[in-house]
């Protein structure tokens, strides 16, 4: 019984004692014998949800009883609850102050990018001339066709890959012809469990030689002090980078006070992205972008404009299937919209990285981040624990 409640966490351990739920949702951190206690759970009436092998995690869906029972294995290390995680909330070149000339003629081509968030919905500029979408799980309602009940999901979608075809090339993407492979593992009100995002992301790893995924965009928060959550994200980050594939995250959307960012925004194992605000004469704090700093590490590690940016617009009610059979969407009658939140900031960067990943391929994760230090510029009148690095410089970026 001493093994059984040291190894839960506290809050699981409260709504236990409680009795408060019939079944819980959580997180078992397993030291080996994965498949053994994948069948443990089972025959605990237990559903497994997820194993996410790369961090030694099995999420399912467990009673009370049966949480005590796989508990006294010794294999087992440590069960705590499963987690929410949410997401942060002019094209963006104009809003950046950017204007790529001629001369720029890299498009992302041949760099896939995972991104995790509320789905895809199928917009003109994503299918046409050709799909930008290469791959579309869903972990919430298990259709087989892009969607995006949300509408987070492709905004940033077009940030990234949009051919500008619906605005005559005016909302055109960073990297048009750049490759999507998203999990939409958020439902429709922007929430999502932490084990569906470490599933997803993973996932994205475990395909990424096959398919050049270089970059995974993920435009979420994790507005809690779990430190185990976050030593998971980080056992997935550094799985991410050891396979040469670069996590970019935004700083979250705190507001800025000094020392208000939290979460996997302050790892040392992920790009952080803040929010500026240069819709105005003067360029300006944004005021819900969380700042540092945060240990000895500059957090956010750089920023990028994220107010009044104009992206893809989605038909959130669009079902893509029924029946198995699948639907087409209709044609929007307002194709784009504007948006504002340090996510479009995150898209931004992750898409400039694209570009240099086309002519770099063989650049790692430290050199990316070395680069995109040297290429900033720090911003007058706003402190470092704002911005980082500041923004940055098209023409140190790529001379």
């Amino acid at each position: 019984m001493f093994s059984y409640k040291s190894k839960l966490d506290a809050n699981l351990k409260y709504y236990i004692s409680k009795n408060a739920y019939k079944n819980y949702r959580v997180l078992i951190k397993y030291k080996n014998f994965q498949s053994s206690l994948e069948k443990k759970v089972n025959s605990y009436n237990g559903i497994v949800y997820h194993t996410i092998e790369s961090v030694n995690i099995i999420c399912a869906k467990l009673n009370s009883r049966g949480i005590q029972r796989i508990s006294e294995y010794p294999e087992v290390e440590k069960i705590c609850l499963d987690e929410y995680l949410f997401l942060c909330g002019m094209s963006v070149a104009t809003a950046n102050k950017v204007h790529f000339s001629e001369k720029y003629s890299l498009s992302g081509t041949g760099i896939g990018i995972g991104l995790v968030d509320s789905g895809i919905f199928p917009h003109e500029d994503l299918t046409s001339p050709s799909s930008k979408i290469e791959l579309f799980v869903d972990l919430i309602n298990n259709l087989h066709y892009p969607y995006d009940d949300n509408g987070h999901g492709t905004s940033i979608a077009g940030i990234l890959c949009s051919s500008g075809l619906s605005s005559n090339n005016m909302y055109k993407g960073i990297c048009s012809k750049s490759k999507l492979f998203c999990y939409k593992a958020f439902d429709s009100l922007g929430k999502g469990f932490a084990s569906d995002i470490l599933y997803s992301i993973e996932s994205l790893v475990n395909v990424s030689k096959e398919n050049n995924i270089k970059l995974l965009c993920l435009p979420f928060e994790l507005l809690s002090h779990n430190t185990f959550i976050i030593s998971c994200f980080d056992t997935v980050f550094n799985y991410a980078i050891s396979k040469n594939v670069f996590p970019i995250v935004p700083s979250g959307s705190n507001l800025n006070n000094e020392s208000s960012i939290m979460g996997i925004a302050t790892l040392n194992s992920c790009i952080t992205v803040g929010g500026i605000n240069t819709s105005t004469p003067v360029i300006k704090p944004y005021n819900y972008s969380s700042a540092g700093p945060y240990e000895k590490l500059v957090k956010p590690n750089l920023s990028a404009a994220c107010v009044n940016i104009n992206s893809l617009n989605s038909d959130t009610s669009y079902v893509s299937e029924r029946n198995d059979i699948k639907l087409y969407p209709k044609k929007l009658e307002i194709p784009y919209k504007s948006f504002t939140g340090t996510s479009l900031a995150t898209a931004y960067v992750c898409g400039l990285c694209s570009l240099i990943l086309e002519n770099s391929p063989e650049m790692n994760f430290k050199d990316m981040s070395s680069l995109l230090k040297v290429s900033c510029n720090l911003i007058d009148d706003i402190p470092k624990y704002l911005q980082g690095e500041g923004l940055i410089d098209l023409k140190k970026l790529m001379p």
